[in-house]
């Protein structure tokens, strides 16, 4: 029957260099949704734009400058 082999353990100093390198340097900030979904975002912007600006009533909404009022205002008259 064979033993099985002993688990290789790397000297001291080396064990040393290799947990240093382990470990990370530099905290990165947190990245916001757009930065991390680009696609996603340039494709609901650009939708989301393009369904405002052919939209009758949604262009109407948003964009379009207010009907101006019919005529001179006359108030009701007071009996």
């Amino acid at each position: 029957m064979t033993t099985p082999a002993p688990s290789y353990k790397p000297p001291k100093e080396l064990q040393e260099l290799l947990d240093k390198k382990r470990k990370r340097t530099a905290v990165l900030p947190k990245r916001s949704w757009i930065q991390r979904n680009p696609r996603l975002f340039q494709i609901t912007f650009i939708t989301t734009s393009l369904l405002v600006f052919f939209s009758k009533p949604l262009y109407d909404a948003f964009i379009a400058d207010p009907l101006p009022l019919k005529g001179p205002i006359v108030p009701p008259h007071k009996r």
